[in-house]
């Protein structure tokens, strides 16, 4: 294919869409997310707060910058990605009932599977050299006790192995637009919720038959907290199978919730008292 002046202008376009997408969906969601629970409803949610510790302004902006930086990737991997869809090696359809609907729903939980698969085993050999001084893993590793905004807070290098997977699955799964924009938001959702900080899922979650397989705020934070364990992302699947779990991690999870239920009933306590000291007024 001839590089003329226009195509050269289309791929300036794709890769400047791309950016400008992938940054504002990361200051919408992580921002909603953000301002709702650690601003609007701090003192009702402070009790599902892993670490109690307050994070300072300082570092929420550190987070935010390298997060923002990260998603310049996005100009270099979709400008490739167009360049791969113009030459016919991508599997991309766009009539939704070629494959149908339920073709389209489990091609979400192949994408979800294909990347989480794909995070483990680079991020696992991110925390070994030499690819730990490649990738500079220590700039995630900066924020330890983490917030919404340290999701894709990464140096660009490792954020650019982490998308490199994309453009292969779109060689080789026949994938449509809608799918992938539902991948898209669904995945970096998890992110957020996975480095919040707050844990908001059920008490029995770490030990469920029907979710111990899947991570968490908590699973995540204790990754933050000892690094050489929890690599997962989506799903502990990996880390079972090669025993890097943290072996505390059940453990933990119910210490962390324990403490919920604990101010639970605290707050229960002092709205009968105050009940029973206005009723006792009002006689």
């Amino acid at each position: 294919m001839e590089f003329n002046v226009q195509s050269v202008q289309t791929y300036c376009l794709v890769g400047l869409i791309s950016v400008t997408a992938a940054c504002l969906r990361y200051l919408l969601m992580t921002g909603t997310y953000y301002i709702i629970v650690c601003q609007l409803f701090d003192r009702k949610f402070r009790k599902y707060k892993i670490n109690p510790d307050r994070v300072s302004g300082g570092v929420v902006q550190k987070e935010m910058s390298w997060a923002l930086l990260n998603n310049l990737n996005y100009a270099i991997l979709a400008t490739a990605t167009y360049g791969l869809y113009e030459r016919g090696w991508l599997k991309l359809y766009f009539d939704w009932h070629e494959y149908g609907t339920l073709y389209g729903l489990l091609v979400i939980l192949v994408l979800l599977l294909a990347h989480d698969a794909y995070f483990f085993w680079a991020h696992y050999l991110m925390h070994r050299e030499p690819f730990r001084r490649i990738s500079h893993h220590w700039v995630h590793h900066q924020f330890h006790n983490v917030t919404p905004w340290s999701a894709f807070s990464v140096h660009p290098i490792e954020g650019f192995v982490e998308l490199l997977f994309r453009p292969v699955l779109l060689m080789l799964i026949p994938t449509h637009p809608y799918t992938l924009v539902a991948f898209a938001i669904l995945s970096f959702g998890l992110n957020i919720i996975g480095h919040s900080g707050y844990e908001f899922f059920p008490k029995n979650f770490a030990t469920s038959p029907l979710t111990k397989f899947s991570s968490c705020a908590t699973y995540h934070y204790l990754h933050h907290r000892n690094s050489n364990c929890n690599f997962a992302l989506f799903f502990n699947f990996w880390d079972r199978i090669m025993g890097s779990m943290a072996p505390d991690y059940a453990s933990f999870y119910a210490a962390t919730r324990g403490r919920v239920d604990s101010a639970d009933r605290a707050e229960s306590y002092s709205a009968k008292a105050a009940s029973r000291g206005f009723a006792s007024r009002e006689r």
